[in-house]
């Protein structure tokens, strides 16, 4: 789904990395790059290990002799207004694209993704609209197999794969193969933040607030139990989807 950089939302991820500090797990400069999607989200490029982009380093550096996380929301908060629009990387990368989905194709398998770039009054899974999100689904995978010939699975991972109105949308021999992850460490795209936005790019202040009781008791294991709704990773041949 789209991020909208709110100030509830980069709290909340800055809350995150802070506690990982205190628990002396590393560095903010680690905790920022490993923990949150603020890179990507504010249009600074990719993920690297080390970082590389300029910008983000600076934002690092200036974050990094902040006070607390208070301080530090409103640095990245002052770098999200003077940034231009961050480009989707469905666009930089020229991938297959129908409506809301696009397909990412890593070796033999089509990575399916969401992406809602459009405000309304209406959520993209409203009942009145799955049959369109299915028929964007269908046609997105038919380009990519057109395109990629040697195309053998389907896969994907998400937060999303928990919600009913998603999961409707999939074949159900391709959702059988969901298991949730818990082997992350590293949480720098949507797969897991997402599920603390609601469709007009609010805080669910329900899971917000779970998700900070929960890092409030954290030791420092399994960082994806953090996050009050499972993310589940998927794969199957893609001959699941031959009569979706």
């Amino acid at each position: 789904m789209a991020t909208r950089l709110s100030h509830a939302f980069v709290k909340l991820q800055l809350e995150f990395a802070y506690r990982f500090v205190a628990l002396e797990l590393g560095t903010i400069d680690n905790a920022l790059n490993r923990l949150t999607n603020l890179q990507r989200r504010i249009g600074f490029g990719l993920p690297s290990e080390p970082p590389t982009d300029v910008r983000w380093l600076e934002l690092i550096e200036s974050i990094r002799d902040a006070a607390d996380s208070c301080a530090a929301t409103d640095l990245v908060m002052e770098a999200v207004a003077a940034a231009p629009p961050a480009v989707p990387e469905h666009i930089i990368h020229k991938w297959p694209t129908v409506g809301m989905f696009s397909i990412q194709i890593v070796g033999t398998a089509a990575r399916t993704h969401f992406y809602s770039e459009k405000q309304g009054e209406a959520s993209p899974f409203d009942p009145s609209l799955l049959d369109e999100r299915k028929d964007e689904l269908r046609e997105v995978l038919s380009i990519a197999r057109r395109q990629n010939t040697a195309l053998e699975w389907v896969a994907g991972g998400s937060w999303m794969y928990s919600a009913s109105a998603y999961r409707g949308l999939f074949p159900a021999g391709h959702l059988a193969s969901a298991v949730v992850r818990n082997d992350r460490t590293t949480f720098q795209g949507m797969s897991h933040w997402g599920q603390f936005l609601n469709f007009r790019g609010e805080l669910r202040q329900d899971r917000s607030d779970e998700f900070l009781a929960r890092i409030s008791r954290w030791d420092g294991t399994d960082p994806c139990s953090l996050f009050p709704v499972p993310t589940l990773d998927v794969c199957s041949r893609i001959e699941v989807f031959d009569n979706f």
